[in-house]
């Protein structure tokens, strides 16, 4: 510690710690395990079914060739399911293909 510096409070409980998490770290935490799983679920086909966005509870996919567009829209309900094991609730309800 330098001096002049305030000492970094240390944590006592996991409220404590709960308190000091915002809420725009949980949102980064939710996207990065999103686009972590969607890796994992997805496999080679990931350079043809891209990330875009997330709103609400719709995912929004940009699919690059049209046979990868009808596998996508086969598999929607498989992978909405697959995704939501990864929550502690479920978070996406639909996917949308552009």
């Amino acid at each position: 510690m330098k001096f002049g510096q305030k000492p970094r409070k240390e944590w006592r409980s996991s409220q404590e710690l709960d308190r000091s998490y915002n809420p725009l770290n949980r949102r980064l935490n939710r996207l990065m395990i999103l686009d972590h799983v969607w890796n994992q679920l997805v496999g080679n086909k990931n350079r043809f079914w891209v990330l875009k966005a997330v709103k609400e509870d719709t995912l929004y996919v940009q699919v690059k060739i049209s046979v990868a567009r009808n596998e996508l829209i086969a598999r929607r309900r498989q992978l909405i399911t697959e995704l939501n094991k990864h929550f502690d609730e479920p978070w996406i309800g639909k996917i949308e293909i552009q």
